[in-house]
C-alpha cells in the first residue's frame, strides 16, 4: 500500500497562493478582482520588462497600488530583478528603501547586490529569489535562506518533484510558474542579446533571439539538415498547467505563478479567473476534482502561443515544447543579425596612459581554459600562468577528464610555475551535484589552486571540500557591480569573473569599486544560451527526444543559421545540454591595453571547444602581447603579424564581442530595432 507523503497532506491543508502579474493599473485591478491572492509588479527601473516605458509603476503609482491591494486583503510583491551596474547601486538602494517604505509584502530580487544592500539598509520586507537566480538544487536555496531569502522562485528547467524537494530539504517556500511565456535558456544563462546588441536578457531588454527563424546546418559544409515546421527551433510554447493543479498542490509548492506583466487587463483577468476557479474546486473536494468545460475553453480561447506543459512534468519531447511554425508569435523585436567581423570596431573606453598599462600588465596573469591534457600542456608551453580544466565537455570532441589526467596537469603546471583551477558545471541538478561533490572530494589533497563556481551552492560546497584552494566566482554570477562582489567575498570567494555581457565601460566601472581581483575573458567562443532543449535531437530523433537520440552530435558539428545567413555553433555537452555560441569568437587582442588597468588580475582565453594547435597559437600570441605591454618585450608591432595568423586560422570569425557596447548604458530598443531594419535593407 502506497501511503501519501507528509508533503502531499500539507499541500491539501495549506492553501496554495495564486500569484498574478500586472504591468498597469487596469491589469492590477483586473487580477485582484478575478481572485488573485497576490500580485507582482515592477517599478519604472531595475525590473525585467524594460522595452515599454508606458508600463510599470512610478513611486506614486506604486504607493497607490499597495494601498489598493491591501484594501482588498491581498499581497503585493515588487520586482527588483534586473542585473545592476556599478553606476546603478545608488538607484537600487533608493528603490529598495522606497519599496520598504510603501509597505510591499515582498521584494523579488536577482542580483546579489540586492541581498547585501537590503542587509545594510535594515530592510524587513521579505526577499524572494527570482527565477533568474536559477536555483536548481536545495543547497543553493539553503545558502540564500541564510542570506535572508524567504522564498525561492525556482529554475524553469527542473521538474515539479525537484521543486518540491528544494522546498523540503532547504526548509524554504518555493514558487513555480504554471502559465505563460517561458524562456528556452536557463535563467541567467542567456547572453546572446546582451553580447550582440547591448540589450541584456538579464536586464529585461532581450531582443528575443530565441524566437528567430533558424535552420540547423552542418558546420563542415553549411548544408541544412532539414526543416522542422517554420524553423523557430528555440521558440518554446506557452506553459499551461491548469489541468495539473493536484500534482502542483501535492508537491508542496507554496505559490503558483502566472507570467505576463506586459499582457492586457482582459487577458490577465480571464486567466486568473480560470485558475482561481480550478484551485478552489480542487480544495473543495480533491477526490472528485475535474476541470469545468468552460475553464478549459476559456484558457484555450485566450492562448497567445500554443500551449504545453513543457518539461515540468517530465517525459515531454522537444517537439512537444517548441512552437516551430512561429505564426503565433505576438511580438518579434528582431529576426537574425549579421555579427560584425571587423576587429577594429569602435570601442567606448579610451586607452590608458603607458605607465598605467605597463604597471598593470606586469601583474596580470594569463589563464587558459582547456578540455584535454594535450591542450593543457600546449598552453603551458605557450606561456599560460593558469590552466582551467573545463567542466562541460563537447560530445563531439570525445574528451573527458579522468582523475589521473587532472593530477598530471596539476603536477605539470606546478613544475612550470603555473597554477591549475577546476571549473564546476554551470548547472548542478542532482546528478551534476553528486559528481561535483565526488570529484572535489577526490582532489582534496591534490594541491588544486582554484575551484571555479557558478552559483552560491557550489561556492559553499567548494569552501567545505577544498579549503586550501582559492575560490573563483565564475561567469555564471553575471557580475557587474562591487556590492555583489563584496557579498561573494564574505561567502568565501577569493576572485571573481566579470559578466561576459559587460562592455569595456561596464568593466571599468566594476573594477573601480570591486574588493576582489577581477578576471575578464579576452578570447574564445562566447556562450549565447545554455539550454536543456536540444535542437540536434529535435531533428535527429524520430520522436524528437534526446533520451532516445542516436547522438549525431558525436559525429558532426552543427550550428543554427539565421535569416541573415549568420551561423552560430551548437555544442552538445556530456549532459546533452546545448551551448549555443555566438557566431563570432571574442578576440580582444587589438584592445588588450584597455584590460591593463587596476583591478584586473587575470585575463582568460577560453579554449575548451578548440583543438590543441589553436589553443597553443592563441595563448602564445596573447602571451607575447601581454609581455610587450608590460615592457618585458620590445613593443615593435610584431603582435599584429601574430594576430593576423590567429584570425586567419581561427575556426570561427573573430570580433570584439560585447566590449564596444554597454549593457548598463544602452541604446533604446527603438534605436536598436532601427539599426536592425537598416541592416536588413542593406542585405536586401
Amino acid at each position: 500500500m502506497i501511503m501519501p507523503t507528509n508533503e502531499s497532506i500539507t499541500g491539501l491543508t495549506r492553501r496554495i497562493e495564486l500569484l498574478a502579474p500586472a504591468g498597469r493599473r487596469d491589469a492590477l485591478e483586473a487580477v485582484i478582482n478575478a481572485g488573485a491572492d497576490a500580485v507582482y509588479l515592477g517599478a519604472k527601473t531595475l525590473n525585467m520588462r524594460q522595452h515599454r516605458k508606458d508600463f510599470h509603476f512610478d513611486e506614486t503609482q506604486l504607493r497607490q497600488a499597495v494601498e489598493f491591494v491591501h484594501d482588498a486583503g491581498r499581497r503585493i510583491y515588487v520586482t527588483v530583478n534586473a542585473l545592476i551596474g556599478e553606476s546603478e547601486l545608488g538607484q537600487a538602494t533608493d528603490l529598495l528603501a522606497s519599496i520598504e517604505e510603501v509597505g510591499a509584502d515582498a521584494i523579488i530580487v536577482h542580483d546579489l547586490a540586492t541581498l547585501r544592500l537590503a542587509r545594510e539598509l535594515g530592510i524587513n520586507t521579505p526577499l524572494h529569489a527570482s527565477t533568474m537566480m536559477n536555483v536548481h538544487h536545495y543547497e543553493h536555496a539553503a545558502v540564500l535562506k541564510r542570506l535572508g531569502v524567504s522564498r525561492i522562485i525556482t529554475s524553469r528547467d527542473i521538474s515539479l518533484s525537484q521543486i518540491g524537494e528544494i522546498g523540503r530539504l532547504a526548509d524554504i517556500e518555493v514558487e513555480c510558474f504554471v502559465h505563460g511565456d517561458m524562456c528556452v535558456a536557463h535563467g541567467g544563462h542567456c547572453n546572446t542579446s546582451g553580447v550582440l546588441f547591448g540589450k541584456s536578457a538579464n536586464r529585461g531588454e532581450c531582443m528575443k533571439p530565441c524566437r528567430w527563424d533558424y535552420d540547423l546546418v552542418r558546420l563542415d559544409d553549411g548544408q541544412a539538415v532539414g526543416r522542422v515546421g517554420g524553423g523557430h527551433l528555440l521558440a518554446l510554447k506557452d506553459l499551461c498547467l491548469i489541468r495539473h493543479i493536484p500534482q502542483i498542490v501535492q508537491a508542496g509548492i507554496h505559490c503558483m505563478k502566472l507570467e505576463g506583466r506586459m499582457r492586457d487587463a482582459a487577458y490577465l483577468g480571464g486567466i486568473v479567473h480560470s485558475y482561481r476557479q480550478a484551485i478552489d474546486a480542487y480544495y473543495e473536494c480533491p477526490p472528485s476534482f475535474t476541470l469545468a468545460v468552460d475553464q478549459i475553453e476559456d484558457v484555450y480561447r485566450s492562448q497567445v502561443r500554443r500551449l504545453s506543459t513543457l518539461t515540468i512534468l517530465g517525459g515531454a519531447s522537444h517537439r512537444d515544447v517548441v512552437d516551430t511554425d512561429g505564426r503565433r508569435e505576438p511580438l518579434l523585436l528582431s529576426n537574425g543579425h549579421a555579427e560584425p567581423t571587423d576587429a577594429d570596431e569602435a570601442v567606448v573606453l579610451p586607452p590608458q596612459d603607458r605607465e598605467t598599462v605597463a604597471a598593470s600588465a606586469e601583474m596580470i596573469e594569463l589563464a587558459v581554459c582547456v578540455s584535454g591534457t594535450e591542450a593543457a600542456a600546449a598552453a603551458l608551453e605557450a606561456g599560460a600562468d593558469r590552466i582551467y580544466l573545463a567542466a562541460e565537455l563537447s560530445q563531439r570532441s570525445g574528451e573527458h577528464w579522468k582523475l589521473q589526467a587532472v593530477t598530471d596537469v596539476i603536477d605539470l603546471a606546478h613544475r612550470a610555475g603555473a597554477k591549475v583551477g577546476l571549473r564546476t558545471p554551470r548547472i548542478t541538478t542532482d546528478r551534476e551535484w553528486a559528481e561535483t561533490r565526488w570529484v572535489l572530494g577526490q582532489l582534496t589533497g591534490a594541491e588544486l589552486d582554484f575551484v571555479l563556481v557558478h552559483h552560491l551552492g557550489t561556492l559553499a560546497l567548494a569552501a567545505r571540500l577544498c579549503p586550501a584552494s582559492s575560490i573563483v566566482a565564475d561567469v555564471g554570477f553575471n557580475l557587474m557591480n562591487s556590492a555583489a562582489v563584496a557579498l561573494l567575498a564574505e561567502l568565501g570567494a577569493d576572485a571573481c569573473c566579470a559578466s561576459t555581457e559587460a562592455g569595456l565601460a561596464d568593466l571599468a566601472e566594476l573594477t573601480g569599486g570591486a574588493s576582489l581581483p577581477i578576471e575578464a575573458q579576452v578570447h574564445g567562443p562566447l556562450l549565447g544560451m545554455l539550454i536543456d532543449h536540444c535542437v540536434i535531437a529535435l531533428h535527429g530523433s524520430s520522436v524528437g527526444r534526446k533520451d532516445v537520440c542516436r547522438g549525431p552530435c558525436r559525429h558532426v558539428d552543427f550550428g543554427l543559421r539565421d535569416k541573415h545567413g549568420q551561423v552560430r555553433p551548437v555544442v552538445a555537452d556530456q549532459h546533452c545540454r546545448n551551448h549555443l555560441l555566438t557566431g563570432c569568437d571574442l578576440g580582444a587582442m587589438p584592445i588588450l591595453d584597455r584590460f591593463c588597468r587596476p583591478g584586473i588580475a587575470s585575463i582568460r582565453i577560453d579554449g575548451q571547444f578548440d583543438q590543441t594547435d589553436h589553443v597553443a597559437r592563441v595563448t602564445s600570441t596573447y602571451r607575447h602581447r601581454l609581455d610587450q605591454l608590460a615592457g618585458r618585450l620590445l613593443d615593435d608591432g610584431s603582435w599584429r603579424t601574430h594576430w593576423g595568423v590567429v584570425e586567419d586560422l581561427s575556426p570561427r570569425p573573430v570580433n570584439l564581442g560585447p566590449y564596444p557596447r554597454s549593457v548598463v548604458h544602452t541604446a533604446t530598443t527603438a534605436h536598436v530595432m532601427r539599426q536592425l531594419h537598416n541592416q536588413r535593407e542593406t542585405l536586401i
